[in-house]
């Protein structure tokens, strides 16, 4: 029910927030793919204890509706793990792919342009394609049925699990060095990227038969694990709390904020409203098709070269973007607000796909998919752009997430 919905829903940004200020800790001391792994498992454990509640349990059985809300705030511990990680990966392949640079003919290497905003822009469009395909089966399933079933929950927890398991075939940023040998003779020899092994408490064993031939790789230039914390948990939190109080991530949080306290009313009461059930599926796909095409475009705008200088071509990119994004999710705002206005003079109506009263709707659920994904690869663009050490990136990320999450309660609380 509402009741039941609501209070887990709350119980997943609650624990998201909190546990994104310890988040960039665990990340630093465990490592990435580590981390990833038990945070996509957070979403298993939400989607079990709906599983079970369908089975068993109902709005009476007060044992299963706990399981739920306890279900749900395993979840947020896991998401803000997840998505920490995720960013601090991102953010790293970027900066690995800019230090790296391309050997010219000439064998001089030359740094490479900004590459955070393609990495940024693809990984979001892939990511939004696995809501495309959620809104889908949402679409197709509810087309034919009122009501949720046992066979759908079962198969959103094996897509969970898969992606749970395929977290540990991301290669750590270290893992890749181009070779330092410019000679053409023995490039053709040579591969040129060098595998090497992520190192951390869970897999040490793994990476210690490798301490034999490791300072010969060092020696070459090569580095074998990825760089880990061995500060304490206490000194993580202190140096993410000392970041966050910076000037330069102050000035941002407003930004942060925004892009979780727009989702609430944007993506459940302005859909739940206006839309009936079926439509809500054809809908969600309308915004995650804006969402890939978004990112995919301003990713590659925001790192595109350019004869100006590299700080002053920069701030024109970021200026262009984000007026951009003012100019389209304002488009998006006023034909919500037109809906409102109509709703509040007459009787309000659920539009549905077979109307042509939906275009108007709709056209807002594009500008906002286009503006969602526009902002989220610009402020991760800007995050790429101002740090570049792997832990000053899992605790910029973590604060984003944090300020985020709490944006997104904050927008479900007023509505």
């Amino acid at each position: 029910g509402s009741s039941l919905a609501a209070d887990s829903v709350s119980a997943v940004y609650l624990t998201f927030t909190l546990t994104c200020l310890i988040s960039p800790a665990i990340i630093n001391k465990y490592g990435c793919r580590v981390s990833m792994f038990f945070g996509v498992l957070g979403y298993a454990s939400f989607i079990g204890s709906g599983m079970i509640y369908f089975m068993y349990g109902g709005e009476d059985v007060i044992w299963a509706r706990r399981l739920v809300v306890a279900g749900g705030a395993v979840l947020g511990c896991g998401a803000s793990t997840l998505w920490t990680a995720q960013g601090r990966l991102i953010l790293q392949y970027a900066s690995m792919a800019e230090d790296l640079g391309m050997p010219a003919a000439d064998g001089v290497k030359r740094k490479l342009t900004t590459q955070t905003g393609k990495l940024m822009g693809l990984f979001w469009a892939i990511f939004q394609c696995s809501s495309l395909v959620g809104g889908s089966i949402s679409f197709i399933y509810y087309n034919r049925k009122p009501e949720g079933s046992t066979a759908l929950y079962s198969l959103f927890l094996a897509f969970i699990i898969m992606g749970a398991l395929f977290t540990q075939l991301l290669l750590p940023p270290a893992m890749l060095q181009k070779s330092s040998n410019t000679n053409p003779d023995v490039l053709i020899k040579q591969k040129d990227l060098e595998m090497t092994t992520e190192r951390s408490p869970l897999n040490a064993d793994s990476c210690a038969e490798y301490a034999r031939g490791e300072s010969q790789i060092q020696d070459s230039g090569i580095k074998m694990c990825e760089d880990l914390s061995h500060q304490s948990w206490w000194q993580e939190v202190q140096e993410t709390l000392k970041m966050c109080s910076t000037k330069r991530i102050l000035c941002l949080s407003p930004l942060f904020f925004y892009t979780g306290f727009n989702q609430p009313y944007q993506q459940a009461t302005f859909g739940n409203r206006f839309f009936t059930r079926r439509t809500i599926g054809a809908e969600l796909i309308i915004f995650h098709l804006f969402e890939i095409v978004s990112a995919i475009v301003c990713g590659r705008f925001l790192d595109r070269e350019s004869n100006a200088t590299s700080e002053t071509n920069r701030r024109k990119r970021a200026i262009v973007c984000l007026g951009a994004f003012v100019i389209i999710n304002c488009t998006g705002n006023i034909l919500a607000a037109m809906q409102e206005y109509d709703a509040k003079q007459n009787t309000p109506m659920a539009h549905d796909i077979a109307d042509l009263s939906v275009i108007s709707p709709s056209l807002a659920f594009a500008c906002w998919g286009f503006a969602d994904a526009q902002i989220q690869v610009y402020c991760y663009w800007l995050m790429g752009g101002f740090y570049s050490s792997g832990s000053d990136h899992s605790r910029a990320v973590g604060w984003y997430k944090c300020v985020q999450s709490l944006g997104t309660c904050i927008g479900f609380y007023l509505i």
